[in-house]
């Protein structure tokens, strides 16, 4: 258990996005530039390079950030940062790649199919009209590349992301055919939401069309971004019942209206939020700790998190046996588990997705 990661044999789809990340690794330069720099507070999406300052000065004082910006913005970064490092990226790909290596071959949600993207992807699963395809057996050659642009230091990341896709909820039509199918898939795992646009927010009634009375069970990951588009996903996945919800500390300070960012005050929201919807499983994630609020047995909870936190710092296998604390309140179990610091870490970019997919296929199969 505290050595190897051991996933249950099981079927998994991942999404809503696949495309690229481009990374600008900051530097002393970079910092000087963003300390040098005016910025802007905004409220809603980024329209100007000062408030993408002022975006990236959060980060510098406060760790993590995510926002959504214009075409405008975009285009303005590609300019001034033109040499970046370009990785897969999007939840449902980060997701993907973890379960990948662990010996699951998940069926993967793809948007877009451009050569590019398809190429430089693993052997998952891509949904198809008579099946599934590889992603080199899928490629379309017409799609465009996007890319999300995240400046990331060995701390923190700041993510700022603009492209058609994410933004309006253009779907892969034959991922969601199979996904919530429990006759091919038994558990999904999905992000998106975060990233919708105020008026697309209604995507996710789209999307919620393919899901019926009987389907897979489904794990939501939220993320900073759009908090009216989040927000109208909560209620509308609250009422199908949904099995579980997945937040970092930011987002649960947010969405959950957390006092604070403390574990105490964060258990107690997500205690709240499970009162109000109707979901049966809440799991945050921080740098420090993860827990878990639920009514699922302690042992499999435990084990889950320990496997999310193995697979993004395998030194945590030596070092978390024993340090765990497990208590039940109001009828449910509360699992918390320490997160280890591993200095060695140099890409922060998708170890939340990462975590969030290991523990949702270890806890919910």
């Amino acid at each position: 258990m505290f050595r190897n990661i051991i996933l249950p044999k099981t079927r998994v789809a991942t999404g809503i996005y696949s495309h690229w990340d481009s990374i600008i690794k900051v530097d002393k330069e970079i910092i000087k530039w963003i300390k040098n720099s005016n910025g802007i507070k905004s409220n809603n999406i980024l329209n100007s390079i000062e408030e993408v300052i002022y975006s990236l000065k959060d980060s510098v004082k406060n760790g993590d950030n995510e926002s959504l910006i214009s075409r405008k913005v975009y285009n303005e970064l590609n300019l001034l940062f033109p040499k970046r490092e370009f990785r897969l990226g999007g939840n449902g790909n980060n997701m993907s790649r973890a379960l990948f290596e662990l010996g699951i071959t998940p069926l993967v949600s793809y948007p877009i199919r451009s050569e590019k993207l398809m190429k430089a992807s693993p052997n998952f699963k891509v949904a198809c009209k008579n099946g599934f395809k590889t992603p080199k057996e899928a490629i379309r050659k017409n799609d465009p590349d996007y890319d999300h642009i995240i400046f990331e230091s060995e701390k923190w990341r700041s993510i700022f992301s603009w492209d058609l896709m994410t933004s309006q909820g253009i779907f892969d039509l034959d991922f969601l055919k199979f996904a919530f199918n429990p006759k091919f898939i038994d558990l999904t795992i999905i992000s998106y939401a975060h990233l919708l646009l105020p008026k697309y927010k209604k995507r996710t009634d789209f999307l919620l069309d393919f899901i019926k009375r009987k389907r897979s069970k489904i794990h939501l990951e939220f993320g900073l971004g759009c908090e009216e588009s989040m927000k109208y996903a909560m209620k509308k996945f609250s009422e199908i019942g949904c099995e579980s919800w997945g937040l970092n500390e930011k987002e649960c300070k947010i969405y959950l209206k957390a006092n604070s960012e403390n574990k105490e005050d964060l258990i107690e929201a997500a205690l709240e939020a499970l009162k109000e919807y109707n979901i049966k499983r809440i799991c945050v994630h921080s740098s420090k700790f993860v827990f878990s609020v639920s009514k699922y047995n302690t042992k499999k909870e435990i084990e889950a998190l320990i496997a999310g936190c193995i697979a993004t710092n395998p030194k945590s296998s030596t070092k978390l046996k024993g340090k765990f604390l497990k208590k039940n309140l109001n009828q449910y179990n509360i699992c918390i588990v320490p997160v280890v610091f591993n200095p060695n870490i140099r890409k922060v970019t998708g170890i939340g997705d990462k975590f969030a997919a290991v523990q949702a296929v270890k806890i919910l199969s």
